[in-house]
């Protein structure tokens, strides 16, 4: 057997495609990094993150390639669910800076070539704003305004003659979607907290006035919006019962009766044309409480005659870890159930002129190491280079959230510092109160969920060094919440001096699909779909195909590639998350190491002779500028096991299946 040697790869040279490029729009070809403000850096030691620190760390964006700053919410806001409770869309919240920071922060980041989108939700506002407090009044008042703004009921009256909920819709956040308002005497909508009342876009007032929010900050230089909720602003009207599915529950699951309601083409088709379409923007929807591929070519789609939204958010691969949607009934899942989710994904939109959005975490997720793989310290790098991989050989745009980069995971802990957020908060009071105190197995079963799921594992400060705080605030200074210990080889400026480390292997794997376009734009196939261990896949273009081969698995695997239509022969290993080249290979088989991932590449061509095809891959291969090591990654997806007590092992000799990209195809 030939002796290992390290693999390195020319993450600049490109493929003879990259005039491709030009004709895609450029949200399409981007990463877009996604910023948590409050836990990104501080800069004037109050323990909190601010827009000055995010200015101060562009240039990081920079050598990391990213293309689109994602902001999260930077508005007036009380801060009960992270600024997503807006009390004033013009405002920018003092704990984070002026709007004069703000307008900072534009200007120095398309400076650098980069551009900045905004996180907002238009579905609901604040309970503190005004537009709220005048509807609440208004209740009595007509001549105020703003009556039909919010959802208002009188509700119904029960056997005992007490006023309660129109209907028995739960909210996402536990408990009924209806508040009685003292003021108004009667109940309000709020489908997420009791302070976040739903916007009543049937009005066409509340129309209006959120498409003058929006021109006012793309007016500013902002270049698109992340808009939060967005399939929620259309509901069915009636406000029916939702049939009962959690017995011994008064409130029960109504996604189906608020979600893709029955005007939402319609608004949103109104908002592109009122507003977006006069801007060289991109538009994020995100899909909360459920869209299936269908749906989302609809709100995407550019054979539509009528636009609505550039990308939609979907959570399907991030659903499978639970039971019906219920994100804390914990469950086990196998890795062909993820197959079977992004390929829908995949074959749907691309082949109805949508586009996909390729994510694994953000700020109301858990680290994807420790959902997908295992956060393992043996492990943790190779996972974090294996899902890597895994998403950017994907079709679609790409979203990475701080810290994904430098391979975060999960704290593993609870604490009542650590579960600040408002979801988890009302989930581990309602826990408490169903459990009493003569059921430790449920609350353990609680505090379980709540370490893996929680929406604050990924809302701990980044760490920058390996200063106290990993250099997120002063020494002296205490986090909003508690940073983690990661230690001095997981801290940011450690990893970007090391060139087999995490950072590193983001930035050349950044680098390397900007001149490789068939892995933005080819067409999907997957191989040994029913493999339990391998994921396998090719994107192919008229020029070009790519292979993706991933082990899931903590333990080696073998894949007989033949079986499934693939030979090597003439293929170019071009990553590897192992930093060694493959061993010759024992055909038909191929070994893969533990969350091993490979990428390879071959020429093809259907209308061109072999001859010519060795040709060009020749000259493709003599035209190396600057090499970068890399590793590449095998993205192991089975994560049944999120609790990191242990990995799931696979056979050393188990047929996991592995894809090779043909020669001739």
């Amino acid at each position: 057997m030939n002796s290992p040697e390290k693999c390195e790869i020319d993450t600049t040279a490109d493929c003879g495609e990259i005039d491709t490029l030009d004709k895609m729009r450029w949200w399409q070809r981007a990463t877009i990094y996604q910023v948590l403000i409050q836990s990104f850096q501080d800069t004037n030691g109050d323990g909190k993150g601010d827009i000055r620190g995010v200015v101060n760390r562009l240039d990081y964006f920079v050598t990391l390639g990213v293309d689109v700053i994602w902001i999260a919410p930077i508005y007036q806001s009380p801060m009960s669910d992270m600024g997503y409770d807006i009390s004033d869309y013009y405002t920018v919240n003092p704990i984070f800076g002026s709007m004069e920071d703000m307008e900072l922060l534009i200007s120095e980041t398309h400076k650098r070539d980069m551009k900045i989108i905004l996180d907002i939700a238009l579905n609901h506002t604040s309970s503190e704003h005004q537009w709220f407090q005048t509807s609440r009044r208004s209740r009595k008042d007509r001549s105020l305004g703003k009556r039909d703004w919010y959802f208002w009921s009188e509700g119904k009256v029960d056997e005992t003659g007490k006023r309660i909920p129109p209907n028995n819709w739960e909210s996402t956040f536990t408990g009924s979607t209806w508040e009685w308002d003292d003021m108004a005497e009667e109940f309000y909508l709020h489908i997420f907290g009791k302070n976040q009342p739903d916007l009543n876009w049937d009005c066409e007032d509340v129309r209006q006035a959120l498409y003058n929010v929006l021109r006012f900050w793309l007016d500013k230089g902002i270049d698109g919006f992340r808009l939060d909720t967005m399939n929620l602003v259309s509901k069915t009207s009636e406000f029916p019962d939702a049939p009962i599915v959690k017995k011994g529950s008064i409130w029960q699951p109504a996604n189906f009766l608020f979600a893709n309601g029955p005007h939402i083409h319609e608004y949103l088709q109104e908002m592109y044309e009122q507003v977006f379409s006069k801007y060289d923007v991109v538009t994020l929807g995100e899909m909360s409480c459920g869209v299936s591929p269908a749906q989302a070519v609809e709100y995407t789609s550019r054979h539509k005659p009528r636009p609505e939204l550039s990308l939609v958010i979907q959570f399907q691969h991030v659903e499978l870890d639970c039971y019906d949607g219920d994100k804390w009934l914990l469950r086990e899942w196998e890795l062909p159930e993820l197959k079977a989710v992004i390929n829908e994904w995949q074959a749907t939109l691309i082949d109805n002129g949508g586009w996909n959005t390729l994510w694994m975490e953000n700020h109301d997720q858990p680290r994807a190491i420790s959902r997908f793989t295992t956060s393992h310290p043996r492990f943790r790098a190779l996972c974090a280079k294996l899902l890597c991989v895994w998403q950017y050989t994907l079709q679609g745009t790409n979203l990475i959230f701080q810290g994904q980069e430098l391979g975060m995971v999960n704290p593993g802990m609870f604490t009542e510092e650590m579960n600040q957020d408002i979801e988890t908060a009302q989930y581990w009071k309602a826990a408490c109160e169903a459990a009493g105190s003569e059921h430790d197995e449920a609350l353990t079963l609680a505090k379980k969920a709540i370490i893996q799921k929680g929406r604050d594992n990924t809302r701990i400060p980044i760490p920058w060094t390996d200063a106290p705080h990993g250099g997120f605030t002063e020494p002296d200074c205490k986090p909003w919440i508690p940073a983690s210990e990661h230690g001095k080889d997981w801290c940011c400026f450690s990893q970007q001096k090391d060139p087999e480390s995490v950072w590193s292997f983001y930035r050349a794997m950044i680098r390397m699909r900007k001149n490789h376009p068939t892995l933005y734009y080819g067409t999907y196939e997957t191989l040994d779909m029913d493999n339990p261990f391998i994921w396998a896949y090719k994107r192919r273009s008229k020029l070009r195909c790519y292979l993706t081969i991933l082990n899931f698995s903590s333990g080696a695997t073998s894949w007989a590639y033949a079986e499934h239509g693939v030979d090597l022969k003439g293929s170019k290993l071009l990553i590897s998350n192992y930093l060694t080249q493959e061993a010759t290979l024992v055909e038909p088989i191929l070994l893969l190491r533990p969350f091993e991932g490979r990428l390879k590449s071959s020429q093809v061509s259907s209308s061109t002779p072999r001859q010519l095809a060795k040709k060009a891959w020749q000259e493709e291969s003599d035209s190396a500028a600057v090499p970068i090591r890399v590793f590449f990654i095998s993205s192991s997806v089975f994560s049944l096991r999120q609790d990191d007590r242990g990995t799931r092992q696979s056979p050393t000799s188990s047929d996991g299946q592995p894809t090779t990209v043909p020669e001739d195809e």
